[in-house]
């Protein structure tokens, strides 16, 4: 009798991060937890997840030491799904005020900025995401936060979302948003969307800390960006 393989998500170690939690997420979904900091499984694996904790630049030297930048980049590219939370969201874009001159993964266009609005830094416990009218996967709910800096609003991701000719930028067919206010609006999830499959999945909250909310949304992720069902 054959052996049922239990599903693998990888999870790149990029030595800023907390794993426990997140090993837990996927263990509570059915899934064999896979941590790794190699460019070849990054890039193969069916599922991949970013995490982080911790400073901009930092990540991002670590994920360029060992050419996971390329390896993300490249998973991209194929429309292959893989998700980011909380640092690991901020890193799909350009860069950071938090590490002034350090390049993101460029994955995304935009800049992440400092909150504003005069509430107390870091935001810690929960608020609620409010996704776009027509999201596929995002719903509204209530999750947590332990952040300090966000994408604004102002980003307009899907103005030429499927323009080829923006070549620094990988090409999706359609991109929708959650947005969170914490003494201004910010971004607090983005879905991307390519041959009608989720290919990004992320959030600057923590799902893996919001209880059954954020173990359905992995869920439903993980079944619309499935192999078998682009098949």
């Amino acid at each position: 009798m054959s052996q049922i393989r239990t599903p693998s998500l990888v999870i790149i170690e990029t030595g800023v991060a907390n794993l426990a939690s997140v090993r837990s997420l996927a263990e509570r979904l059915g899934l064999q937890p896979i941590v790794t900091s190699d460019p070849e499984e990054v890039v193969r694996a069916p599922f991949v997840l970013l995490p982080g904790v911790g400073a901009f630049g930092p990540a991002m030297h670590k994920l360029r030491e060992r050419g996971l930048d390329a390896a993300i980049r490249s998973r991209v590219a194929e429309g292959r799904p893989i998700a980011g939370i909380c640092l690991g969201m901020q890193l799909f874009f350009e860069a950071s005020e938090e590490s002034e001159g350090v390049q993101g993964l460029r994955l995304l266009p935009g800049k992440v900025k400092r909150l504003s609005g005069g509430l107390p830094l870091p935001q810690l416990g929960w608020n609620r995401i409010e996704p776009e009218p027509g999201s596929r996967l995002l719903q509204a709910g209530w999750v947590y936060f332990a952040n300090s800096y966000g994408v604004g609003i102002e980003q307009n991701f899907n103005e030429g979302a499927a323009d080829t000719s923006k070549a620094a930028f990988p090409r999706f067919d359609s991109i929708s948003l959650a947005t969170t206010t914490y003494g201004s609006a910010f971004i607090s999830a983005i879905e991307a969307w390519r041959d009608d499959r989720p290919v990004l999945l992320l959030c600057q909250f923590h799902p893996e800390l919001s209880g059954s909310f954020g173990k359905n949304l992995f869920a439903r992720w993980l079944e619309l960006a499935s192999e078998r069902r682009r098949a």
